[in-house]
């Protein structure tokens, strides 16, 4: 419950599966716009999913898809934002050409998930941060994640070095680490 209460709050599932407390979340939080109630405080998710191969994207890649299309239809697109990592790759000559020739579609061609586009490699968290946190200035951001202690440990350590340049940019952003385990 306590995403609820942060106006911006970034959810990361590592090592595939390590998400799927979060595709509850999110569950959640459609129900929760679909029905009409805006009762809680959070204004914008930032969803990151790293995983090591395509084929874990499949599990979730249909509800991503119903959400998203759902809040596109409700024009509320801008309150999630999906950043999927693929973090290991083979080098699959169809796909890298499909990805090429597919780069101006709104739709990614790996997920075929609207507004989204796989990354190739693990986020820059530091950068990423700051750059949520100057874009959501006086925000207090929580940073929520399930999944390996070795990338806890780099997600808590950039919320910190975020926290840092931000107070020297003074935008006012603060980011709060919380580790989940379930």
């Amino acid at each position: 419950k306590q995403w609820y209460q942060r106006r911006v709050a970034i959810t990361a599932g590592g090592a595939g599966v390590g998400c799927t407390p979060y595709a509850s979340i999110l569950k959640s939080v459609w129900y929760k716009i679909e029905s009409g109630d805006y009762n809680f405080g959070t204004k914008k998710i930032y969803f990151y999913w790293l995983c090591s191969n395509v084929k874990v994207f499949e599990w979730l890649r249909s509800q991503l898809k119903e959400i998203l299309e759902k809040l596109e239809e409700l024009d509320s697109s801008d309150f999630l934002e999906v950043r999927l990592h693929l973090t290991r790759f083979d080098n699959d000559t169809n796909m890298m050409q499909n990805v090429a020739l597919n780069m101006d579609s709104k739709e990614d061609t790996i997920t075929e998930l609207p507004n989204t586009k796989t990354q190739f490699g693990r986020p820059n968290w530091f950068k990423d941060f700051v750059a949520i946190g100057e874009h959501h200035p006086v925000t207090d951001i929580g940073v929520f994640f399930c999944g390996p202690a070795v990338l806890s440990e780099t997600l808590d350590k950039s919320c910190t070095l975020a926290n840092v340049e931000l107070e020297q940019r003074d935008t006012g952003s603060m980011f709060f680490y919380n580790k989940e385990n379930f």
